[in-house]
C-alpha cells in the first residue's frame, strides 16, 4: 500500500546515486587504465542514474510534455547506448587475458554494438507511443512497440552474461560475477 508507495521511489533515487558512485570510480578506473571500456562504462552508468532518477522524480514531475519528453531521451539512451555492453565485457575478457578477446573481435564488438544501436532505434525508438503509467507510487512513461519482443536487449543480455561466466571462470574473483549480473540489469533498464 502507501508504505510501498513511498519506498519503491526511494530505492529508485538509492540505485541512481549508487550508478553516480560507480561513475566516479569509472573515471577514477579510466584515469589508471586509458581503456576506453571505461569510457563506454561511464556512459552507461549516467544513463541508468539518468532513468532511476527519473522513476524516482515522475510523480513529482507529474504526467505531461515534460515527463514525457525526459521519458523520450530516457529510451533514445537506452537504445543507443545499452548495446555497448558488448564491448563492456570484451575489453574486460581482454584485460583478463582471454585469448578470444584479441584485436579482431574487440574491433567486432564495436562494429555490433554500433549497429545494433541503430537497429533498435529503428525496429523500438522511431514511432513508439509512450504512454503514463502509475505503479507502486512510480510515475513513468512507457513504449508501446510494434516491433515485437526486444530481441536486441535480450541477446546482449545472454551474451553479456555468457562472457561474466567466461569472467568469472577464468578469474575466480566473484566480484566480476556481480559487475556482470548488475551489467545484465542494467540491459534492461528501461525496457
Amino acid at each position: 500500500g502507501v508504505m510501498f508507495s513511498q519506498i519503491y521511489p526511494f530505492c529508485h533515487l538509492l540505485i541512481a546515486i549508487c550508478e553516480l558512485l560507480l561513475a566516479v570510480w569509472s573515471i577514477r578506473l579510466w584515469f589508471k587504465s586509458k581503456s576506453v571500456a571505461a569510457i563506454v562504462l561511464l556512459v552507461l552508468l549516467l544513463g541508468i542514474s539518468y532513468d532511476n532518477l527519473l522513476l524516482a522524480t515522475g510523480r513529482l514531475i507529474g504526467a505531461g510534455e515534460l515527463l514525457k519528453s525526459l521519458s523520450q531521451v530516457r529510451f533514445l539512451v537506452h537504445h543507443l547506448v545499452v548495446p555497448f555492453l558488448i564491448v563492456v565485457g570484451v575489453e574486460l575478457a581482454h584485460r583478463l587475458g582471454a585469448a578470444w578477446a584479441n584485436k579482431f573481435t574487440r574491433s567486432l564488438a564495436w562494429i555490433l554494438s554500433i549497429s545494433l544501436g541503430i537497429i533498435d532505434i529503428f525496429k523500438r525508438y522511431i514511432g513508439a507511443q509512450l504512454e503514463p503509467i502509475y505503479f507502486a507510487g512510480v510515475l513513468r512513461y512507457t513504449a508501446s512497440f510494434s516491433g515485437g519482443l526486444p530481441i536486441i536487449t535480450i541477446a546482449v543480455t545472454l551474451f553479456v552474461l555468457i562472457i561474466g561466466i567466461g569472467i568469472w571462470l577464468r578469474s575466480g574473483k566473484v566480484w566480476y560475477w556481480l559487475f556482470i549480473v548488475h551489467a545484465q540489469h542494467t540491459a534492461n533498464w528501461s525496457d
